[in-house]
């Protein structure tokens, strides 16, 4: 009886586990395997104007320079508040240094604000 040689090869791809997002968890040493993890509990700093503040529902409005880290451009935007804790210092024409973090769910929080000095 004679061996087909394709029956080795394709008995090691079939034994070897599938790549599943489960996987990736363990491949830590891979470079760009944690990105979006690590996006989203990294830091980003920027610097803007206070266009509005919403005490009651959390929310600042924003016209802020370009953040680099996130490769944006200045805009105008709203960004709902990690902590409402210190808000009512925040006030409209103020200049402000901020930074936020992105959310599991995709949406960017401001962790902190303060006046710029």
């Amino acid at each position: 009886m004679k061996k087909a040689p394709h029956i080795i090869p394709a008995i090691v791809l079939l034994s070897l586990p599938l790549f599943t997002s489960a996987h990736a968890d363990d491949m830590g040493g891979m470079p760009g395997m944690h990105a979006n993890k690590q996006a989203a509990m990294a830091s980003h700093k920027g610097q803007g104007t206070v266009n509005k503040v919403d005490a009651a529902a959390g929310t600042v409005n924003l016209t802020h320079d370009p953040i680099k880290s996130l490769g944006w451009m200045g805009m105008t935007m709203d960004f709902k508040m990690k902590s409402k804790a210190n808000l009512d210092k925040i006030k409209v024409g103020m200049k402000v240094n901020f930074e936020v973090t992105k959310e599991p769910d995709g949406t960017f929080v401001i962790t902190t604000i303060t006046p710029l000095k």
